[in-house]
C-alpha cells in the first residue's frame, strides 16, 4: 500500500473518530446491544476468548445484517469443502452481531468488530495470526489490511460491491485508492459490468473475478426453519398477507396508506411491517395510529389483531418471507429518510412477488433487469402500492410469472458461493 495513503488516514483516524463517535455512540444506545462485547471494539480480549480464537483462522469481517448473512453462507459452504477449516467473524453492528452469534460453534468464534486504531490493529492481527482476512462486499479497513500484507496474510474482498456512485468517488481520489485496492490480493466480483469499473481506478486486471453474488445464490439451502403464521393473532391462512420490509423512517406511513387504499377492495388483506431499526418502534406505532390503525407488537403480543403487526425481533424476517403474498422492499421511497434500497432477492428466493421503490442504487443493475423483464415492480407512493397490490391479489398467475422471470435472471448468480470458497482456498495453498 501507498505509504502516503496510509500515513494520511493514520493522521486523519483520531481526529475523525472523535468527531464521528458521539453519533456512532447514539446510534448503538437507540438500537440497544451497545455494551455487548464493549472492550472487543477496542481491541481488548479476555483470556479465555483467546484461547478459544487461538491462531490461523480465516478471519472474516462483516458490517451489518447483510454482510452477515453473506459471510455466513461462505463459512457454512467453506466448512463443507475443508472440514478442517475455522473462522473468526467480525461485525460491526448490534444487531449483525446478535445474528451472527446465533451461529457461533466450535469453528465458529463472533467478535465485536475492533476499531481500525493504527497500532492496535497490527497488534492484534499479529496475536491472532490469521491464515487469511476477508472482507464483504465494501468495508475495508486500511490499517488491517496493512497489517496483513506486512505478516504476508492475503486479503480478499468477497462479493465485492461497486457502485456507479462509489466509483466516482473513488476516482476523484484514484492515486490515493488505486494503491491501496492493488495492495489486496484479490476482489471477488458479483457482476460482469463492475470489472471496468475497478480496472477504470487503476486496479490491475488479475486481480478481478467473477464470481456472481453470493446474496444471490439459491442454489445454497437456506439455513431458516418456515415459520408458521401465529395463531394467536387470529388471522386465517386464507388472509393475503402484505409485509413490508426493511423499512427506513418515513417510509410506514406511506406504505399504511396503500395498504388501507388496498384494504377497500380487499378486507381481508393482512399488513405486516419489519422496520430495518428495531428502535423505531414507538415512532412508528404512533405514526400508524394517525392513520386510525392499531399495532402490535411481535415482541409483545399474544391478542387478536385487527391491524398492523410490528416485527420488532431479531433474526426473523426471513423465516415470513414465504408467508407473505407481496413484500414491499424499503428505504427505496421517495420519501424515505434513507435510500438506495435493501435486499429484494431473498423474498423473491422465497417464492414471493416484490415491491420496490425508485431508489435502489445499493441493488443496482440487477433491480432495474428485475423490473425490465417483469419480475419486480416499481412503486413511488401510497397510490402506487395500491395499486399493484391490487393487481397481484386479482391476478395470481402474474405472481407465479413474477417468480419465474427472477429465478432466470438469478441463474447467473447459482454457484456464487462454491466458486468463491474455491477461489480462496487456492489463495491459501
Amino acid at each position: 500500500m501507498n505509504r502516503i495513503v496510509l500515513f494520511i488516514y493514520k493522521l486523519l483516524f483520531i481526529p475523525l473518530l472523535l468527531i464521528l463517535l458521539p453519533g456512532y455512540l447514539l446510534r448503538m444506545a437507540r438500537r440497544g446491544g451497545y455494551r455487548e462485547k464493549v472492550a472487543q471494539r477496542f481491541g481488548r480480549f479476555d483470556h479465555d476468548t483467546l484461547v478459544r480464537i487461538g491462531i490461523r483462522r480465516i478471519w472474516i469481517h462483516a458490517a451489518s445484517v447483510g454482510e452477515v448473512g453473506i459471510a455466513l453462507k461462505f463459512i457454512s459452504e467453506y466448512q463443507l469443502q475443508n472440514p478442517e477449516a475455522h473462522f473468526l467473524l467480525s461485525v460491526t453492528t448490534s444487531t449483525g452481531l446478535a445474528i451472527a452469534e446465533q451461529q457461533a460453534s466450535d469453528f465458529l468464534e463472533v467478535i465485536a468488530n475492533p476499531i481500525d486504531f493504527p497500532f492496535l490493529t497490527g497488534k492484534l492481527v499479529k496475536l491472532l495470526q490469521p491464515s487469511a482476512l476477508l472482507f464483504v462486499e465494501a468495508d475495508l479497513w486500511p490499517n488491517r489490511v496493512e497489517a496483513a500484507r506486512k505478516l504476508g496474510i492475503p486479503v480478499i474482498l468477497i462479493n465485492a460491491r461497486l457502485s456507479a456512485r462509489s466509483a466516482r468517488r473513488f476516482h476523484k481520489a484514484r492515486a490515493f485508492t488505486a494503491p491501496f485496492f492493488n495492495s489486496l490480493s484479490m476482489i471477488l466480483l458479483t457482476e460482469e459490468e463492475d470489472r471496468e469499473r475497478w480496472v477504470a481506478l487503476g486496479v490491475r486486471p488479475e486481480l478481478l473475478h467473477l464470481t456472481g453474488n453470493i446474496k444471490y445464490d439459491t442454489s445454497f439451502p437456506a439455513s431458516s426453519t418456515p415459520l408458521i403464521l401465529p395463531e394467536e393473532l387470529g388471522w386465517s391462512r386464507e388472509d393475503p398477507l402484505f409485509l413490508a420490509a426493511s423499512t427506513h423512517e418515513g417510509e410506514e406511513l406511506e406504505i399504511a396508506h396503500g395498504y388501507q387504499l388496498a384494504r377497500q377492495r380487499t378486507p381481508s388483506l393482512r399488513l405486516v411491517i419489519a422496520p430495518r431499526h428495531v428502535e423505531r418502534r414507538g415512532s412508528i406505532v404512533e405514526s400508524l395510529g394517525s392513520l386510525g390503525l392499531s399495532t402490535l407488537l411481535r415482541s409483545e403480543g399474544t391478542a387478536s389483531l385487527d391491524g398492523v403487526l410490528l416485527l420488532d425481533t431479531t433474526g426473523e424476517l426471513s423465516r415470513w418471507y414465504p408467508l407473505a403474498t407481496m413484500v414491499f422492499v424499503g428505504k427505496s421511497l421517495p420519501c424515505s429518510v434513507n435510500r438506495g434500497g435493501q435486499n429484494m432477492i431473498e423474498p423473491l428466493q422465497g417464492g414471493t412477488p416484490v415491491l420496490i421503490g425508485p431508489h435502489t442504487g445499493n441493488f443496482e443493475p440487477l433491480a432495474t433487469r428485475l423490473c425490465n423483464a417483469g419480475a419486480a415492480i416499481r412503486v413511488s407512493d401510497a397510490a402506487g402500492i395500491a395499486a399493484s397490490l391490487e393487481q397481484l391479489l386479482s391476478d395470481p398467475s402474474r405472481c407465479k410469472s413474477m417468480i419465474a422471470s427472477a429465478t432466470a435472471i438469478l441463474a447467473e448468480h447459482q454457484g456464487a458461493t462454491k466458486r468463491t470458497c474455491e477461489l480462496v482456498a487456492v489463495t491459501l495453498l
